[in-house]
């Protein structure tokens, strides 16, 4: 087996190091206004432990070292070496270049499978690249999208190495005189204040260079962490080798389906750029430098303001609806239901462009639940606003 010198038995490490801290803001942005200007950048790396050593020490502590065939000159000891080591060198809101020393070996490494002899097959079960990063947060509205956009660029390069094995058990990289020049970055916008760091769903995702795209997409090996990548060629002079990129990001709407308890939500966006071992296996250890410029978030379209409905009217086997018309919002989808939690069995819903609805053939005697929100159409996707308080009644 190639390339792989440690497991990382707790993946969720990953997800957990949110760096950075957002300025709090209320005020509403204008349509196009960059809510990125005025940010700072945070890089972190296992070996520079920004998050005071947590995850470098776990590693420590399960015995997880990097480990070579080489001791230099000074006693170095070569179980001590960590491979994740970059910084950001040089920043502005609108870019940064990061030193890295080594992108790394992480990933989570157990059995697999058995070979002819019935023998465990250890192999990566599933790629851990957060061990080098870049992150910003970012003040956004519920209910708004956002175009993301920058450019960016690589000189990382490394030998292709191959696994050996020493009489103890443990391995070390031996060069192949073969050398990498490609690196796949991942990026996300998401859940800054979500433990897991969930992330949001990306559209209308792009990355091209010279007029070809440098996107991987939909390949069975990515697992659902990581649904693309983006391909850096520190040989690519075209463009100067810069890739450029662009992805739109809607914010639910919903406080309950976003950061509830903000009054100023935020975003974040974090670059993945540790190895994906699964994904890559020759992109471990790799050093250089990782560019970003022309960077933004800009702010695009709001959703349709909140619903207010003015009365429901109980009627024999009926009840109407009556509610005002919501700004942005060119059409209304009103629920009734028996279920105050909406369930799909027991609820009807009707579209409408006028702001009064009838629902008949109603249960007599039961108490019903109304509520109504508005929505448009933008790209063929609907985008929703907030539902109205839920108003509730018993027909006559």
């Amino acid at each position: 087996m190639r390339n792989l010198f440690k497991k990382i038995t707790a993946v969720t490490l990953s997800m957990t190091l949110v760096v950075g801290l957002a300025s709090i803001t209320g005020a509403a942005v204008k349509t196009g206004t960059d809510v990125s200007s005025g940010k700072s950048w945070t890089s972190y790396s296992i070996h520079t432990r920004e998050d005071n050593g947590e995850w470098e020490d776990a590693l420590k502590k399960d015995g997880q070292f990097y480990a070579t065939s080489i001791t230099n000159a000074s006693g170095l000891d070569a179980y001590k070496a960590y491979g994740e080591n970059a910084k950001i060198s040089t920043q502005t809101a609108s870019g940064f270049t990061m030193d890295v020393t080594s992108t790394g070996w992480s990933a989570n490494y157990g059995p697999t499978g058995k070979d002819s002899s019935g023998n465990l097959i250890y192999s990566v079960m599933q790629s851990n690249p957060w061990g080098v990063t870049a992150t910003k947060i970012v003040n956004v509205e519920r209910g708004r999208s956002y175009t993301i956009s920058f450019k960016i660029k690589s000189t990382l390069s490394n030998e292709v190495t191959q696994t050996k094995e020493r009489a103890d058990g443990t391995g070390y990289n031996e060069g192949t005189g073969t050398y990498n020049y490609l690196k796949h970055v991942h990026f996300k916008a998401y859940d800054d204040k979500d433990e897991n760091g969930a992330a949001l769903e990306l559209s209308g995702l792009s990355a091209t260079i010279g007029g070809k795209s440098v996107l991987v997409t939909g390949n069975k090996t990515i697992n659902k962490d990581f649904s693309s990548f983006i391909t850096l060629d520190s040989r690519n002079t075209a463009d100067d080798g810069w890739v450029t990129v662009n992805a739109t990001v809607q914010v639910p709407v919903e406080k309950s389906d976003y950061q509830g308890k903000a009054k100023n939500p935020t975003m974040g966006i974090k670059f993945a750029f540790g190895a994906f071992l699964r994904e890559y296996p020759n992109e471990n250890n790799m050093s250089g430098t990782i560019q970003v410029k022309d960077f933004k978030v800009t702010a695009g379209n709001q959703a349709p303001a909140q619903v207010k409905i003015s009365k429901v009217t109980a009627k024999k086997k009926a009840l109407v609806v009556k509610f005002k018309k919501a700004a942005r919002a060119k059409k209304y989808e009103v629920q009734c239901s028996l279920n105050k939690k909406f369930k799909a069995k027991k609820t009807t819903t009707k579209v409408t462009k006028k702001t009064k609805v009838t629902f008949k053939k109603l249960k007599s005697k039961k108490k019903y639940f109304v509520r109504v929100r508005g929505f448009y159409k933008s790209g063929g996707k609907k985008i929703y606003g907030a539902y109205s308080k839920i108003k509730k009644v018993t027909v006559k």
